[in-house]
């Protein structure tokens, strides 16, 4: 099998990044009584020690459940672990917002990555109060979030006003500046299975902000597509290998915070051991929207190579194809990612593809995330060729699938995800294993410089055997705004 099927587990792991770094802020130092159980919460909570003072205030709220200024601290604290549905449970609980669970509720939803929510909850305090430091705070970070993360630099601005000096507020400006960097990366990595196929590459990127709204994009790529020189596999001109470069410009438009387009096109060139070359035309356009706090859609033209193998890429068979993919998040413990696909093949091959992975939080403590979940897969191609791909007419896997994010320090942060379920097509006898495992280490998550480390493995028994596949990529990315000070928090 020529192809790993698997999509990866991989998540986007910032806004547990975001809790190690900001999760601490805002919130007044009291005067502290060591008899006091709930004081030697507080103590433990200003300490850093989140989950020492939860427990300690549990004993406290045991004995005192109608202490109101405790159970505003419980959710506060259980926010910073980034228990975000806990942290509302506990607020709902109080039986009705004042001012100060009011404005709790919506730093929790800003936290959640829900704009709408807490805007709808800010905006009214922030316009009555606009010179409270916590208030500014929330607006600041609510503001960011979407396409248009300079929209927080007024309130940004205030923040910086109000406290310049102080731990928080430096916080939260590297927050707000992550989405406004540019950066140029140099990206390297290598596939390998048991079909005897590696796929080595290296390239250079760049994504440039050239204003609030439009930013620039550049790739080149340098890949080499190898197989067994007798294999099946192998090209059809003679050799072991292909090599393919690539150049794609583009550019990206933020139309509003929730709607953002992009364009690229380029050249894809391939030379063959025989000394021929071939040249095809490459791009892609999409729509991106987020309708609400709930749901993200993209929808997505692309054209393309047919890369399985190098016997297929020598043939030169190109893709058309369309792309689904919608984000659900209903609580704040779940999220459901949906990818659906049509393509249509120049060898008068049609592949469809439907996928799905739903995530549930188990674990959050601020150091640690645990989600468990299940994945789904199907695909469909309406002829097997046999020209050197996969080309299933009914293939389907389930399996249940876990994820951890261990944040490494504020810069440092570490993600494992494994699937470990099964498979099967129209020549299966019976379900057969399928796993996948992926890891993923980030080094730099807010500083100009920033490393991206990846590994990942996928196992599948079939009719014939095992098929195996390896991956692992470097990303090496230098990030900056500095060009454009007026707009670089």
């Amino acid at each position: 099998m020529a192809q790993v099927m698997s999509r990866g587990l991989r998540r986007n792991a910032m806004a547990a990044a975001i809790v190690l770094a900001v999760g601490m802020a805002a919130g007044p130092v009291f005067a502290q009584d060591p008899a006091r159980l709930d004081q030697q919460a507080r103590e433990a909570a200003w300490a850093g020690r989140t989950a020492e003072a939860l427990h300690i205030l549990d004993k406290h709220l045991a004995e005192h459940p109608d202490d109101r200024a405790a159970r505003l601290d419980r959710a506060r604290w259980l926010a910073w672990s980034g228990d975000y549905a806990a942290s509302i449970e506990a607020l709902d609980a109080l039986g009705g917002d004042d001012d100060e669970a009011r404005a709790l509720r919506a730093r929790v939803q800003a936290w959640a990555g829900r704009r709408d929510a807490a805007l709808a909850l800010n905006q009214p305090l922030y316009d009555a109060h606009p010179d409270n430091y916590d208030v500014a705070w929330t607006q600041a970070l609510a503001q960011r979030l979407g396409e248009r993360a300079d929209l927080a630099l007024p309130a940004l601005a205030r923040v910086q006003q109000l406290q310049p000096d102080s731990k928080d507020t430096k916080d939260i400006a590297k927050v707000i500046r992550l989405p406004m960097y540019s950066w140029i990366g140099a990206p390297a990595s290598v596939y390998s299975d048991s079909d005897d196929i590696e796929i080595r590459g290296w390239g250079l990127d760049a994504n440039l902000r050239i204003s609030d709204t439009t930013r620039l994009l550049a790739e080149v790529a340098d890949r080499t597509h190898e197989a067994t020189a007798t294999g099946p596999f192998a090209p059809l001109f003679g050799g072991d290998h292909v090599d393919e470069s690539r150049v794609e410009v583009g550019a990206q438009f933020a139309a509003t915070p929730d709607i953002a387009f992009e364009l690229r096109g380029g050249q894809s060139k391939l030379d063959f051991v025989n000394g021929g070359h071939d040249t095809a035309t490459i791009g892609r356009l999409r729509f991106s929207q987020r309708a609400t706090d709930d749901v993200f859609y993209a929808i997505a033209f692309e054209r393309d190579r047919v890369a399985y193998s190098p016997r297929i890429l020598s043939q030169g068979v190109m893709r058309n194809g369309a792309v689904l993919d919608m984000v659900f998040t209903p609580t704040l413990r779940d999220t459901i990612a949906v990818h659906a696909g049509a393509d249509h093949f120049s060898d008068d091959n049609d592949h469809r593809a439907v996928s799905a992975d739903w995530r549930h939080a188990v674990h959050r403590s601020g150091n640690a995330n645990v989600d468990v979940g299940l994945q789904g897969e199907w695909q469909r191609y309406t002829d097997n060729p046999g020209t050197g791909y996969y080309a299933p007419n009914n293939y389907r896997r389930i399996a249940p699938v876990a994820s951890t994010y261990i944040a490494l320090g504020p810069e440092a942060g570490l993600y494992i995800g494994a699937a470990l379920g099964v498979q099967r097509d129209e020549t299966f006898d019976n379900w057969k294993r399928a796993s996948d495992i992926s890891a993923s280490l980030t080094l730099g998550i807010f500083t100009h410089w920033q490393l991206v480390a990846s590994a990942g493995y996928s196992e599948r028994l079939n009719q014939f055997g095992r098929y195996e596949g390896t991956s692992f990529g470097l990303q090496l990315r230098y990030r900056f705004c500095e060009f454009r000070a007026d707009r670089c928090p």
